[in-house]
């Protein structure tokens, strides 16, 4: 691993301020200067220190949100060698999708090392809502939002019962706001699919309390502490 990359997942500084420190002469690896940016070291073995301090890999906890754009995958890695969730963000951290969303699908995506809030905010139990954006054909009646309001058996989907309202009519088409509470593969197509509505497009803009607003497409933003403060408060 790159010094200045081990750094900052040890959580030194960002990547590039970690260079800087090498360069200026204030990294030590096992007792000798270096101030090469090219240096390799193995974090099993080696011992680096910064102004005599050793850093050692705590796993500092990262927290990001970014707007996905369509045709990036919510992944760390894609065998077939698409663009990923991943690719976008820094390096400086090594982070990963809480959840996914489909390829043509746009919005918000959470972006963490922590494991254990990971879990938490994918299992049903907790009850996290979801809010999307969705672009149907035709207009739902009120007994088709009824049924998504009061929950859906879709042979292997059971949901629970959807926040659900029209935001605009058009003459072909219509514009909802659904929350659900689950995150299974498909989940918002399959139930407007179900109601005989479907989707043309797709954009989340929120994960419980952690908003989209006004993140523009392919930006990605660190969260605030009160973001954090939230987020850990579900654990």
């Amino acid at each position: 691993m790159r010094l200045q990359k081990y750094m900052a997942h040890c959580g030194a500084a960002s990547r590039r301020k970690c260079e800087e420190y090498i360069e200026e002469g204030l990294v030590k690896v096992n007792d000798k200067i270096v101030t090469e940016l090219g240096t390799k070291v193995d974090p099993n073995i080696d011992r680096v220190y910064l102004n005599g301090k050793r850093l050692t890999l705590e796993n500092k906890k990262i927290y990001m949100i970014l707007n996905k754009p369509i045709g990036v995958v919510t992944s760390a890695n894609d065998e077939k060698d698409r663009q990923t969730v991943t690719d976008i963000v820094p390096d400086d951290y090594r982070v990963y999708p809480v959840g996914r969303l489909d390829i043509d699908t746009t919005g918000l995506v959470l972006l963490t090392n922590d494991g254990e809030l990971a879990n938490i905010l994918m299992h049903p139990r907790y009850k996290i809502g979801k809010k999307y954006i969705v672009t149907v054909e035709g207009t739902p009646n009120a007994h088709e939002l009824s049924l998504l309001r009061a929950g859906l058996d879709i042979r292997d989907l059971k949901t629970s019962p959807a926040n659900v309202r029209i935001l605009k009519n058009f003459k072909q088409d219509s514009i909802l706001e659904i929350e659900i509470f689950e995150g299974q593969n498909h989940q918002v197509k399959r139930m407007f699919d179900y109601i005989g509505h479907s989707v043309k497009k797709l954009k989340r803009i929120s994960m419980g309390k952690i908003e989209l607003l006004d993140l523009e497409v392919g930006n990605y933003r660190y969260l605030s502490e009160k973001e954090i403060k939230y987020l850990k408060g579900l654990k």
